[in-house]
C-alpha cells in the first residue's frame, strides 16, 4: 500500500480574516445606517464567531488538501486491538477534561446571547451543537478532508462535550444569581 502525501491546512488564520472583513462590513453598513444597536452584543457575537472557528478548528483538527485516498483513510501510526488504544489510555484524564473545558464557553455564549435561563432550550441546543459539529467532522472524515481519528472513545468526548456546554450555563446563572444579590445588598444599605 502506497500512502500519499497531504497538506493540512489550519483554518483559523482564514476564518479570521472573513470575520475582520464581516466586521468591518458590519461598521461600516452601521455608519450609513445610523443604527443605534448595542456594541456590546455585536462584540460578544464578534467573540462568539471566532470561538466556533477555533473550536471548529480545534475539533477537525484542520482541512487535508487534496482528500485523501480511501486507502489512506483509516491508517493510523500507532494500533492497537483493545477498546481504548494506546493513546486514549495514557491521555484519557486530560483528553476528558480538555473536551469539558473546550466547551465550557458555548454554554456561556448562548446563554448571553440568546437570554435564557431555560435549561431544557439551552441543554437542547448544546447537544445539538455538539452533535452537529461530530457529525460534520465525521462527514468531513468520510469524504478525506481532515484527517481521520475515529475511535471508541468519541462517544465519551461528546458526552463530556454536552457536560461543559451544561457548566457553561450552570456558570453564568450562578454569576447572575451572585451579582444581582450584590445589587440587593448595596441597594438596601
Amino acid at each position: 500500500m502506497m500512502s500519499s502525501t497531504y497538506i493540512l491546512y489550519n483554518i483559523v488564520p482564514l476564518g479570521f480574516l472573513f470575520l475582520l472583513m464581516y466586521i468591518f462590513i458590519d461598521i461600516l453598513l452601521d455608519y450609513f445606517r445610523k443604527s443605534k444597536s448595542s456594541n456590546v452584543r455585536r462584540i460578544l457575537i464578534y467573540s462568539f464567531l471566532f470561538y466556533c472557528i477555533s473550536l471548529i478548528q480545534i475539533k477537525f483538527g484542520g482541512i487535508t488538501i487534496p482528500p485523501q485516498n480511501p486507502n489512506d483513510i483509516h491508517s493510523s501510526f500507532l494500533s492497537s486491538n483493545d477498546w481504548f488504544g494506546i493513546y486514549d489510555t495514557m491521555h484519557i484524564n486530560i483528553s476528558i477534561w480538555s473536551s469539558i473545558l473546550l466547551f465550557i464557553p458555548l454554554g456561556i455564549y448562548l446563554t448571553v446571547l440568546i437570554h435564557s435561563n431555560n435549561l431544557k432550550k439551552l441543554g437542547f441546543m448544546i447537544v445539538i451543537s455538539c452533535l452537529g459539529i461530530d457529525i460534520s467532522r465525521l462527514l468531513f472524515e468520510w469524504f478525506g478532508l481532515v484527517m481521520s481519528h475515529y475511535n471508541m472513545m468519541e462517544i465519551i468526548y461528546l458526552l463530556c462535550n454536552i457536560a461543559g456546554g451544561i457548566l457553561g450555563f450552570i456558570l453564568v446563572n450562578f454569576a447572575r444569581k451572585a451579582i444581582l444579590s450584590d445589587n440587593v445588598s448595596e441597594a438596601e444599605v
